[in-house]
């Protein structure tokens, strides 16, 4: 498992890549009433804060999902002054300028990340993973078109880069062996999940997984996120809600399977 290309370069993970954690944060905002409105948007102060309890311990690999404007604008000036890299998830689709796949009564219009300012950040050595095309969800559209977002969006941005794009993460954490096939199959070598995936880092490269970072998530939770018990503790939770989800699926249809090995369960309506 290659470390580096989650933006990993902290000593204490030499020679050991289990140790790895990988946090998934989403916007980094200036404006706390905006962190009000939706979890996944962090004021920056909190950020800077996180980041410097980070630094002290390292191992820690940081992803940013969705490519918010904001990421650049507030999140990429703290990480350079602290010396850390992230990989940013954009989508392939340039066309799209704002979240369209997210905005509803409770959560407001933002902005992503122009084609300038994703350059600059790869430049700058953050790496670019794709996203999708468009922010499906994978497991829940024909096969064909699952394989047009995965395969589209690595062309699209490589394009835009001039450079090979090699991760990936599924929109809201969709995620099942056919469209893992996929993604490797499109060329990528190592693609992040949102919630489901082994409890050790690189166990499997195309189901990485991350624990999310809300605007609730103190000092205190963070450093929760990184101990190999909860990792553990909230694999065995997914698997359980993977297997009830799935026995009573087939209860309904009349079958018992009582070891489930075919799919992943849906993301929660609070992940994306």
């Amino acid at each position: 498992m290659r470390a580096e290309l989650m933006g990993v370069e902290r000593k204490k993970t030499e020679g050991n890549p289990q140790a790895i954690r990988v946090l998934m944060y989403h916007s980094i905002i200036k404006d706390d009433h905006g962190a009000n409105r939706n979890p996944f948007r962090l004021p920056v102060e909190q950020f800077r804060a996180q980041l410097e309890w980070l630094d002290r311990r390292g191992f820690t690999a940081i992803t940013f999902d969705d490519g918010y404007q904001d990421v650049y604008e507030n999140a990429f000036p703290l990480l350079e002054e602290y010396g850390m890299k992230a990989v940013i998830f954009v989508l392939g689709d340039r066309r799209t300028n704002s979240n369209v796949w997210d905005v509803n009564g409770s959560t407001s219009d933002a902005p992503l990340m122009t084609d300038r300012e994703i350059i600059e950040m790869h430049q700058a050595r953050f790496e670019i993973g794709a996203h999708s095309h468009s922010h499906a969800r994978l497991t829940e559209i024909p096969k064909e078109a699952a394989w047009k977002e995965i395969s589209y969006s690595r062309m699209e941005l490589e394009g835009l880069l001039n450079k090979p794009v090699r991760s990936f993460a599924y929109p809201y954490g969709c995620v099942n062996e056919e469209t893992k096939r996929m993604v490797r199959d499109a060329g990528y070598t190592i693609a992040c999940s949102a919630f489901s995936g082994p409890p050790v880092f690189g166990a499997d490269e195309f189901e990485i997984r991350r624990s999310t970072i809300f605007n609730t998530t103190g000092t205190l939770g963070l450093g929760l996120r990184l101990l190999t018990p909860y990792q553990h503790y909230q694999w065995v939770r997914w698997r359980s809600a993977v297997l009830i989800r799935s026995n009573i699926r087939h209860a309904n249809a009349g079958l018992v399977l009582p070891n489930e090995q075919t799919t992943r369960a849906q993301t929660p309506p609070e992940t994306r």
